[in-house]
């Protein structure tokens, strides 16, 4: 049996949310772990695909914020190989970049992205693509 069920509706709350944000801007990894935080979620970050790689593999987050550009394995790259990683396969992974060229996105979509923001956004932005992408039915 199938059963469909989003990550709210399966009982967990934002103080039990984990949260994985992958961004080589030091700046941005501190701003959206403050600001997450303050949301009520639990939050790692990594400043490369190979370091919240090796984070993902030690511990399951619930939703992964992963930038594009990255260096060494850039962020469609990284994307791809979490989406193999056991567990990670329904985890949502919202991808962010200064980058708006259909390309990328499209590029992101295949590697298993759920949602692609634009930088410069808002928090606000990012909390509702957050919210939208916890509330949606997962398989279990």
């Amino acid at each position: 049996m199938i059963i469909l069920v989003s990550f709210l509706a399966a009982g967990y709350t934002r103080s039990t949310m984990d949260v994985l944000v992958i961004d080589d801007e030091s700046s941005v990894g501190t701003l959206l772990r403050f600001n997450l935080r303050q949301r009520g979620f639990d939050v790692e970050t990594a400043a490369s695909a190979a370091q919240g790689y090796a984070k993902a593999r030690t511990r399951r987050f619930d939703l992964v914020i992963l930038d594009v550009a990255l260096p060494g394995i850039d962020g469609i790259e990284a994307c791809s190989m979490l989406k193999k990683l056991e567990g990670y396969g329904e985890i949502p992974i919202i991808m962010i970049s200064s980058r708006s060229d259909s390309v990328t996105i499209e590029q992101a979509r295949r590697a298993g992205a759920s949602d692609y923001l634009v930088k410069p956004f808002t928090f606000q932005q990012l909390f509702d693509r957050i919210e939208d992408q916890l509330s949606r039915p997962y398989f279990v």
